[in-house]
């Protein structure tokens, strides 16, 4: 028997054209209705994103005010413009902060400082102002590396330090 020599019916009517998708718009292929809808669903498009920009801005602003609980800012637009571009970085360094008091002291106090060297990269650095011995800072630092920052330098890019200044 030949199943294709003679037609089939399974019940559907292929007569009706199948519902526009949504593909459809943004690949710019032909589809039903009007130019009106279109343009709708274009500018709902739009506030969403716009929703999600604003949202995803505020976010960062309140990452950026929780990393100021812990450490001091040397050039705070600087900084910010930095957080700007590295957008992990806030979240990496709140998380930093218990676990460099864990390591350091609960009344150590954290600078972030920027450096741009001569070919315009631009790294973080969050150094420690240490008062005790050099060897007290560097078991602490070692500390610090071996129980959390080895863990985690990855999420930094290597755009974030680490370190000590002896006051």
């Amino acid at each position: 028997m030949n199943a294709l020599s003679h037609s089939q019916e399974l019940g559907n009517d292929w007569t009706t054209p199948p519902p526009e998708m949504l593909y459809q718009i943004v690949q710019n292929v032909p589809h039903r209705g009007s130019e009106l809808r279109l343009k709708e669903y274009a500018q709902r498009v739009q506030a969403q994103l716009e929703q999600q920009m604003a949202e995803f801005e505020a976010l960062h602003e309140t990452a950026v005010s929780e990393v100021r609980r812990y450490y001091i800012f040397q050039n705070e637009q600087a900084i910010r413009a930095f957080f700007r571009s590295q957008r992990a970085a806030p979240q990496l360094l709140i998380e930093a902060a218990s676990q460099l008091r864990k390591n350091f002291g609960e009344n150590t106090i954290f600078n972030l400082r920027l450096s741009v060297d001569e070919y315009g990269a631009r790294s973080l650095y969050a150094v420690v102002a240490w008062l005790g011995h050099v060897r007290e800072v560097r078991k602490a630092l070692e500390h610090f590396d071996e129980q959390w920052w080895i863990a985690n330098s990855g999420r930094a890019s290597g755009d974030v330090t680490f370190t000590y200044e002896l006051g």
